[in-house]
């Protein structure tokens, strides 16, 4: 993951704005803010590539700072995001309620909205999908949850009634490079 979309960075922001406040938003951009990168002035670009690096310790305050070290609010803040992203990108597959379509555009546009990874979709069946995303590289445990919570989320909107994944591999284990899960629509 070595560089990112500014839209994953803007994701932790408007988490943070949504659930802490104005106060502690603009608090948190004074922290991470430094003088080659000022995000207090100027704000994040969405369509900017910005270091991985940078991820890590945005997400590293946010999990000290405002998460209390539970890493289960990255998949919060993935379904979070999916609820005000959805409609922007994958409105089409929300009004037609197609979730497997929802998964296989979702990877046509990940290196648009992440910049990093590689998604291939397996349709098994109407119900079963398998998921497999290719960093490249190792990645932290927040990143994989925050995903996972958006593609969860993203399904539920787009007609899912209930989502089940499981985790076969992740990218933030030892020696792995790629997240792998099975997702069971029902």
């Amino acid at each position: 993951m070595p560089w990112i979309k500014g839209l994953v960075l803007l994701s932790r922001f408007e988490y943070l704005e949504n659930k802490y406040g104005s106060a502690a938003y603009q608090e948190f951009l004074e922290t991470i803010s430094t003088p080659e990168q000022n995000f207090a002035r100027q704000p994040v670009d969405t369509a900017n590539m910005y270091a991985d690096d940078l991820l890590v310790i945005i997400d590293q305050k946010l999990l000290e700072n405002y998460f209390r070290q539970d890493l289960e609010e990255f998949r919060m803040l993935g379904q979070w995001y999916a609820r005000n992203l959805m409609p922007r990108y994958f409105q089409l597959y929300v009004s037609e309620q197609k979730p497997v379509d929802f998964l296989e555009q979702f990877s046509r546009l990940r290196e648009m909205l992440i910049g990093t990874g590689e998604t291939k979709i397996t349709v098994l069946d109407k119900k079963t999908v398998l998921v497999d995303t290719d960093y490249g590289q190792p990645i932290p445990r927040n990143v994989c949850l925050s995903e996972q919570g958006f593609l969860a989320e993203g399904l539920r909107m787009c007609g899912a009634k209930k989502v089940q994944l499981l985790e076969e591999s992740c990218a933030s284990q030892p020696d792995c490079f790629e997240c792998k899960y099975k997702i069971i629509l029902h």
